[in-house]
């Protein structure tokens, strides 16, 4: 008996510290929403809906030597759910195809078959948003033509949403708009804001309409700012009556802007869900390549970087 509860004490004991040890060193799965910088990795971004019908931007870790038009093929794949992603819905109910896709200059044209036809009509918005900016990941293409059995259609075919002639990222994504029509009369400003879906944080980007104004950029700095989101469920965590620009200064594609400490946490630094949106929404300024980000003149930059460039940045990682 006394054997028995010296076996059962020791086997208790080893049960304890193994508990320990694995609550301490065992890796939990990241939950956190985290921007980072691309190290020799590559991607596919596809746009792909939640349960609210937002289009969420997700990227995929693929093969460095997939071509351009394997990486869109692959886009489309996802679109269409050919490829699934669990916890998000493709924005074509079937099977979409593109038999062509063709680069000219720094335009890619999507020619499809009758399969474009293949979504739900409320979602034609979405489906225009996803393809433009999914199309627009290679670095080397400025403008989207898209196309039904080698025809270029000028707009949409279920619910005839215009498509623009210079169809890019100027177009927004998630809009708040039912329709396009009164989307080019004023200029676009795109916000990233967290959004908890399934229990894990993703960064998503939202389009703000705004009056264009002589000095565009610093307004869009302000917008960026002083966003509020018109949805409860995107969550932007600049706190509008606190953080003000103390000044910015653009060249040679370089954005500086310098803020008040009021954008620190206690201990000085730069909130990291604030840093994540902040630094995204102000890549999609036009011409900014590299961002520099300051306190009262002094960089509050990770990791002691000078400025980050906006071709490295990475977010919303799928990890199979």
């Amino acid at each position: 008996m006394q054997k028995f509860k010296k076996q059962f004490i020791f086997l208790f004991s080893a049960l304890a510290v193994f508990s320990y040890l694995s609550f301490r060193y065992i890796p939990k799965e990241e939950t956190k929403a985290v921007l980072s910088v691309k190290e020799n990795e590559h991607y596919v971004q596809v746009y792909l809906l939640d349960e609210e019908s937002t289009l969420v931007p997700l990227n995929i870790p693929i093969n460095e030597k997939i071509s351009d038009e394997e990486k869109i093929q692959l886009m489309i794949d996802y679109m269409n759910g050919k490829q699934k992603i669990k916890g998000f819905t493709p924005v074509f109910t079937s099977e979409c195809k593109v038999p062509k896709v063709q680069f000219k200059d720094d335009t890619i044209n999507l020619d499809f078959d009758n399969s474009l036809k293949n979504y739900r009509k409320e979602n034609e918005l979405r489906v225009l948003e996803s393809l433009t900016w999914g199309a627009l990941q290679i670095p080397t293409i400025k403008k989207v033509v898209l196309s039904m059995n080698s025809k270029r259609i000028q707009q949409m075919p279920l619910n005839c949403t215009p498509i623009p002639d210079e169809l890019n990222k100027k177009i927004g994504i998630n809009q708040f708009e039912t329709a396009v029509s009164s989307l080019h009369q004023s200029s676009n400003v795109i916000v990233y804001c967290e959004k908890d879906i399934n229990g894990k944080h993703y960064i998503i980007p939202k389009s703000k309409r705004i009056e264009k104004q002589d000095d565009q950029i610093k307004e869009d700095i302000t917008q960026i700012v002083s966003d509020i989101s018109v949805s409860s469920q995107l969550v932007q965590p600049i706190y509008t009556e606190q953080i003000e620009i103390q000044k910015c200064k653009f060249k040679d594609g370089i954005l500086i802007v310098d803020f008040n400490k009021n954008i620190l946490s206690s201990d000085k630094s730069l909130k990291k869900d604030i840093y994540d949106c902040l630094i995204l929404s102000l890549s999609m300024i036009d011409g900014v390549e590299k961002i520099k980000v300051s306190v009262d003149g002094v960089s509050v930059m990770p990791s002691g970087n000078d400025c980050v460039r906006v071709c490295d940045l990475i977010y919303n990682k799928v990890n199979f």
